[in-house]
């Protein structure tokens, strides 16, 4: 009987894991529009929903308008979500809208009403969807909060629900 003795694994995991770093890094360069190592995430976030054609507002700016009651805030988050907390007087329209059928869940808004478009954070991409969307269909008067909900409350903004 033969017995084979392998060394220690660890030489291999490293060269795996390198080879997997380099492979990412290289994907990543060679993208349209490549990730941040690390960076500014906020920053990364407005500047894609600008560059769709979107305004961006703050939390204490879409609290503003909230106060002044000079916009309609839509929620694009899930059914269940807006149920348990929202922004007061939110509307809810799901970015599955999108997938499903957004005539039918726009129906009835004006199309240069105001509108303040938010989700749950800034890792959430259902706000800049939806608001694009409602954007291809005519809609004018769109904003999008980045922060989302997360950053709402972060500043004290209220919110309602059960």
């Amino acid at each position: 009987m033969h017995q084979s003795v392998r060394g220690p694994v660890w030489p291999e995991i490293v060269l795996v894991l390198a080879i997997s770093i380099m492979a990412a890094w290289v994907v990543n360069v060679a993208r349209p529009g490549p990730l941040p190592w690390w960076g500014d995430f906020a920053a990364k976030k407005v500047e894609e929903t600008t560059r769709k054609g979107l305004a961006v507002l703050t939390p204490k700016q879409a609290m503003e308008a909230l106060k002044a009651q000079s916009a309609l805030f839509v929620d694009a988050r899930e059914p269940d979500e807006f149920a348990q907390e929202r922004i007061p007087g939110a509307i809810h329209i799901s970015a599955e809208a999108l997938l499903t059928g957004l005539d039918a869940a726009v129906s009835g808004l004006a199309k240069d009403k105001p509108m303040i478009i938010y989700c749950s954070n800034l890792a959430c991409p259902k706000s800049n969807d939806l608001a694009q969307g409602m954007k291809d269909m005519g809609f004018t008067a769109l904003s999008v909060m980045p922060d989302g909900l997360e950053g709402w409350k972060a500043e004290g903004g209220p919110v309602e629900g059960s």
